[in-house]
């Protein structure tokens, strides 16, 4: 049918966000908007899904600064829906509406604090953080160094996979919330524990769901990440966290050998890795990594101070 005046066509998109399938349309009002870093921000324009132009490069590099991933493209001036997920991650993690639109309150918190430090994740103190990583050889070993840790004031992060998550439940025992009441960090490790960089941008989604940790920080295995996992980690609304100390004790080390080499070579604000199936996961050899430290002037993160919260704070509270 023809019509004396022309109509206004919406063309909609979907797309794959976060792992479900969301319409998403063109708003009329999208356009090219123009800023630049020195741009004061109360004068910066809003911008929306669509809106393209050098402000929309000026934000995008803002959010991959904080550690939020905008697409392959990177800042490509394009306001798309990598962008819009980057966008609303980035505002749930500050407290912000979670609307996808930077206004005038979004662009204050991306020009606040210093940028995210994928090594170091959320410690900005000068605290070593020591990490575990995979999965306890039983609940036993596991409750025993959770609770050594809590009685010395240290804060470990934990991070099992969701296999080994599903494991201890299924003997009654949820590890995760056994952790957290100890004053624990828990993170995400993905369910299965694969290389991320080999499989689909889907699947990257399905590992880092339920039953693996849901929260707001994950480690990829190997540390393996690309634009595609990126991105994904983004629309699962986590930061990836890895380390800056690997102790590869996963060769065989020696609990000894191990404890050796972190206070050795640990500096301040560093993260430590290491696997709660190998040697070093114990009191005794916790304990002797936090006196050896201490003798170099150092200290371990401090536990949370009562239940550690499901979403870790983004500064850890590591000097309690």
């Amino acid at each position: 049918m023809r019509h004396g005046s022309r109509l206004l066509t919406l063309l909609a998109a979907v797309v794959l966000a976060a792992g479900q399938l969301v319409l998403t349309a063109e708003p009329a009002g999208a356009a090219v908007r123009s800023c630049s870093t020195s741009t004061p921000v109360a004068q910066r324009p809003t911008l929306r899904l669509h809106d393209s132009g050098t402000c929309v490069v000026v934000a995008q590099k803002a959010l991959v600064s904080k550690g939020y991933s905008v697409g392959s493209a990177g800042a490509d001036g394009d306001f798309g829906n990598a962008t819009l997920r980057a966008a609303r991650a980035f505002q749930k993690e500050f407290g912000l509406e979670a609307d996808g639109i930077i206004g005038p309150l979004t662009w204050a918190k991306l020009g606040t604090g210093a940028a995210y430090n994928r090594g170091r994740g959320p410690n900005t103190t000068s605290r070593v953080v020591a990490t575990f990583d995979d999965c306890p050889p039983s609940v036993a070993a596991f409750r025993a160094m959770v609770e050594a840790a809590d009685a010395a004031g240290v804060g470990l992060v934990l991070a099992p996979t969701g296999s080994c998550l599903t494991k201890y439940r299924n003997q009654g025992v949820d590890l995760a919330v056994l952790a957290r009441s100890h004053g624990q960090y828990v993170i995400n490790h993905t369910v299965s524990h694969p290389d991320l960089t080999t499989i689909s941008y889907a699947s990257v989604l399905t590992q880092l769901a339920a039953p693996g940790v849901v929260t707001n920080f994950g480690r990829p295995p190997y540390g393996a990440s690309d634009t595609t996992v990126a991105t994904a980690y983004t629309a699962a609304g986590m930061r990836q966290w890895t380390w800056t100390v690997d102790t590869r004790d996963w060769t065989g080390k020696t609990a000894a050998q191990v404890v050796t080499y972190v206070v050795t070579n640990a500096r301040a604000g560093d993260t430590v890795l290491m696997h709660m199936g190998w040697n070093a996961f114990n009191p005794t050899a916790l304990g002797q990594i936090r006196s050896g430290l201490t003798a170099r002037g150092l200290a371990l993160c401090a536990a949370y101070d009562g239940t550690t919260p499901t979403r870790l704070p983004r500064s850890l509270p590591c000097t309690g």
